[in-house]
């Protein structure tokens, strides 16, 4: 008999002799015991709840067999993300819908997630705001990248070289930061994990070539102590004075690292916290002008002081000064 015929041999077999063995399963469909055993597994699969108890053989699980419910990776990607892509774009022929309506059908009966679909959910991590509609593809292709494990080759801007490169980078984590989704990946080009912004990736390829992420490496150690998403080799502790005026702003935004705040008694705020992304903290305490003093490092303090000496050089020119 075919595997068709053969499980549903075995599985009317179990309910009209429960109890009855692997072994004795084995000799009437004249196959062996290990195979009985992908048999269960695959009738397990299907929704039929195959029990197992020690040496009295198999039982159907309440003798109820229960319709197919385990999730997919594309059905269980669906539940977690397309809501959220849905509510920025038109709800036809956009990502996942098919999947999701799939998805949604199973979990109105019964539904399982292993432990792989739940690692799988936690390495997408998609923020609420609005995406830019033309990344759509670049995200669809990169998602079914990180799904699949496989290698990416992409042309990239980079900043730095204020030009495009040719890249091959094994996509690990899709990550949000300031409104923006970034991937976390090994790069071949520098053979070392980096940060890449989504919108600045020209065009994505997959391979079809496998990888895998190295054990010792752990995304929640890697985004520690970041202030946005650049990663420094180092740590920096600063210490700022904010201003009363702007103090309690600064006490109510959310940090994805954890400064101390101490109040003082005029009102002000000193914030004192330990980073690995220095140039990305300058930037965010700048924008808050004269309501922001940095104390510490001392060698940032005296960056600052030429950097604004020479803002008050410019803007003196052509004004009276008093």
């Amino acid at each position: 008999m075919d595997k068709t015929q053969r499980l549903f041999y075995i599985l009317t077999t179990i309910q009209q002799r429960p109890g009855i063995t692997a072994p004795k399963l084995a000799e009437l469909t004249g196959t062996s015991v290990r195979s009985i055993y992908r048999d269960i597994k695959d009738l397990d699969k299907c929704g039929i709840q195959v029990m197992l108890e020690g040496s009295k053989g198999y039982f159907i699980v309440d003798n109820y067999i229960q319709p197919p419910g385990k999730l997919g990776v594309d059905e269980y990607l669906a539940i977690s993300l397309y809501p959220i892509l849905a509510s920025q774009s038109r709800l036809k022929g956009q990502l996942f819908q098919k999947s999701f309506q799939s998805a949604m059908e199973k979990i109105l009966t019964r539904f399982k997630v292993n432990d792989n679909l739940l690692l799988l959910g936690k390495r997408i991590r998609i923020h609420t705001e609005q995406m830019n509609p033309e990344q759509d593809l670049l995200m669809q292709r990169m998602i079914q990248a990180i799904v699949d494990d496989v290698t990416i080759e992409c042309e990239y801007y980079s900043m730095y070289r204020e030009d495009w490169t040719k890249r091959m980078i094994d996509p690990y984590y899709l990550v949000p930061r300031g409104g923006y989704l970034y991937l976390i990946g090994f790069c071949h080009l520098r053979e070392e994990v980096l940060t890449f912004r989504l919108s600045r990736f020209q065009r994505i390829e997959l391979t079809g070539k496998k990888f895998f992420i190295e054990d010792d490496f752990d995304i929640d150690t890697f985004l520690d102590k970041l202030w946005g998403i650049k990663a420094d080799r180092n740590e920096t502790t600063f210490k700022v004075r904010f201003t009363k005026e702007v103090a309690r702003y600064i006490k109510e935004h959310k940090y994805d690292s954890e400064p101390q705040f101490v109040d003082q008694e005029d009102g002000s705020l000193i914030v004192t916290v330990t980073t690995r992304g220095a140039e990305e903290f300058m930037r965010w305490m700048k924008q808050y002008g004269k309501d922001a003093e940095l104390l510490e490092p001392v060698e940032y303090r005296q960056r600052l002081y030429g950097e604004y000496r020479e803002m008050a050089e410019r803007y003196c020119q052509g004004i009276q000064v008093p």
